[in-house]
């Protein structure tokens, strides 16, 4: 399996607007901010890792659609009215794939998952899997920030089974004294200054798993 196109994006919660017109021309009014910080850093992947063909969408978080879920709550709450059910909360990360696909994508499927921060081989293991029915996958990590100062996150890369020159082969390994622990909010991020530096093998290690990254000339 061959990972390209790592794309990091920290957005300040100042700056989402603007960020979101400049990149798709207009407001995305029936996207919420979880849905719109998947957009951001998928079609940032997406541009980079350019290539044709359909491909799967996976991404993970550590908390979910905060926004939406607590403005929904307030509201509700403000009003008198029975709490939101657990259907639309439970919907509202689930939006940006189906975004991506009307947005003319070639999409096959989409998952979203909740992932606790040293779980994240599970993304390289599931995206692994679909890799025998899709072409490519879509792989990220999305998460809003509640704390002043800290901008949002939207890590996204590309995995395929096809090798091409500028991807890193990535493979399940012994986590030995050379692997580096990684969590879930920056592995992405640690591959990309990684490629960026052209350095030997990166191994890095979560939960109980580690993963080697070569790079591919």
């Amino acid at each position: 399996m061959y990972l390209l196109a790592p794309a990091v994006l920290r957005i300040k919660p100042g700056d989402m607007p603007a960020r979101v017109r400049a990149r798709f021309g207009a407001e995305l009014r029936r996207a919420g901010l979880f849905a719109q910080l998947c957009l951001l850093g998928a079609q940032a992947c997406l541009d980079a890792a350019r290539g044709d063909g359909p491909f799967g969408v996976l991404w993970a978080s550590g908390l979910g659609a905060q926004h939406a879920t607590h403005a929904a709550l307030d509201d509700s709450l403000r009003r008198g009215e029975p709490v939101m059910p657990f259907t639309f909360i439970a919907t509202q990360p689930h939006l940006a794939g189906a975004l991506l696909a009307q947005r003319s994508h070639p999409v096959t499927r989409t998952a979203h998952l909740h992932l606790a921060a040293d779980d994240w081989p599970w993304l390289l293991r599931l995206a692994q899997g679909w890799l025998a029915d899709c072409e490519r996958v879509l792989v990220g990590w999305v998460e809003e920030s509640t704390v002043e100062g800290v901008p949002y996150r939207s890590d996204w890369c590309m995995l395929q089974n096809k090798r091409v020159p500028g991807s890193a082969r990535c493979e399940e390994t012994q986590a030995g004294s050379s692997s580096i622990a990684a969590t879930a909010e920056e592995w992405i991020a640690r591959v990309a200054a990684w490629r960026a530096a052209g350095k030997a093998p990166l191994v890095l290690r979560g939960a109980a798993e580690a993963w080697r990254f070569t790079a591919v000339e």
